[in-house]
């Protein structure tokens, strides 16, 4: 396979949430020579050829001053997103079904539905919690066992799946199941 082809499959795994994206992104800048900028703290001059990025959450902006004035030299944006359609947690999501524990999800951007369904499924994504001294920060996790599913309804309780279609309701059937309640 092509240094390209694997270096790309590297990053897609290494990006299973925007956060987790612009996380490996921030990394190989930094591999290669960009220097990560508070963009709490005021902006100090840069030299020519200062090479920096700033993350905020799922996004990235980075730069290379060059050397002239933006308004005499113009200036090269390139722009691009880090998200993908995917299922998101609600806020308190446990639910408890016919007997079943699940996770209250909503649908992110524009997902093709059908293909959650009789899947495992893992989580990640970005977490706020406690820092030590007290504050709030944020981390990433990554759980890549399976340990939920969208099950499909079997065939003797939606017989006419085949011939008529099944139109996915999503806060009735894409709430994955964790597993029994008892």
């Amino acid at each position: 396979m092509p240094a390209s082809a694997q270096g790309l499959l590297e990053f897609v795994h290494a990006s299973p949430s925007p956060q987790h994206c612009a996380a490996e992104a921030a990394r190989r800048l930094q591999a290669a020579g960009f220097v990560a900028v508070d963009e709490s703290q005021p902006f100090e001059t840069f030299e020519v050829g200062h090479k920096g990025f700033v993350v905020r959450g799922g996004a990235l902006i980075a730069w290379i001053l060059g050397d002239d004035a933006p308004e005499r030299a113009g200036f090269n944006l390139v722009g691009a997103h880090t998200d993908s359609p995917n299922l998101r947690l609600k806020p308190n999501p446990e639910l408890t079904r016919e007997g079943w524990r699940q996770w209250g999800v909503e649908v992110y951007g524009g997902a093709l539905l059908h293909t959650w369904f009789d899947r495992d499924l893992g989580l990640a994504g970005q977490v706020a919690h406690r820092a030590e001294g007290g504050g709030v920060t944020t981390s990433l996790f990554r759980v890549d066992r399976p340990i939920a599913r969208i099950p499909n309804l079997a065939i003797h309780l939606n017989r006419g799946v085949n011939d008529e279609g099944f139109k996915v309701n999503a806060q009735q059937h894409l709430p994955p199941v964790l597993g029994l309640t008892q």
